[in-house]
């Protein structure tokens, strides 16, 4: 029984960090790119990953975790808008990525984060996800 709360706690992990991704687009509303993100952006965003535990549960080469609940961010994320990742941190249920279910990441990062540390994520995911 664990095993699948520990499953679905980190299932809704990776959903919310999609989420969260999703909302900061990182777009100009035209549908460009906004600039790569900074060294200083992505450290900033990496402090913020490993604050949340994102690494319990996910795998992400750039920071040499390897969680085997959520899936794999760079793949999943690779090419991702910023309104794609922001939304799959916040609200975690609204997409799956393939070979995962919804339900299993937890549906409170918006709250746990202020909207600064959300936008550092969501720039360290889109810029680790490369």
């Amino acid at each position: 029984m664990r095993i699948a709360t520990a499953v679905a706690g980190g299932l809704a992990l990776a959903a919310a960090v999609m989420a969260v991704l999703a909302f900061t687009s990182g777009e100009d509303g035209g549908g460009q790119s906004a600039a790569p993100a900074t060294a200083g952006q992505t450290a900033d965003g990496k402090a913020v990953w490993l604050a949340q535990g994102c690494g319990s549960c996910h795998t992400l080469a750039a920071v040499n975790a390897h969680g085997d609940i959520g899936p794999d961010l760079a793949a999943t994320l690779k090419g991702a808008p910023a309104s794609y990742v922001r939304e799959s941190i916040v609200n975690p249920n609204a997409h799956a990525a393939p070979g995962f279910s919804t339900g299993a990441m937890p549906e409170d990062y918006a709250s746990r984060m202020t909207p600064a540390e959300l936008d550092r994520l969501v720039g360290f995911l889109r810029a680790s996800a490369r």
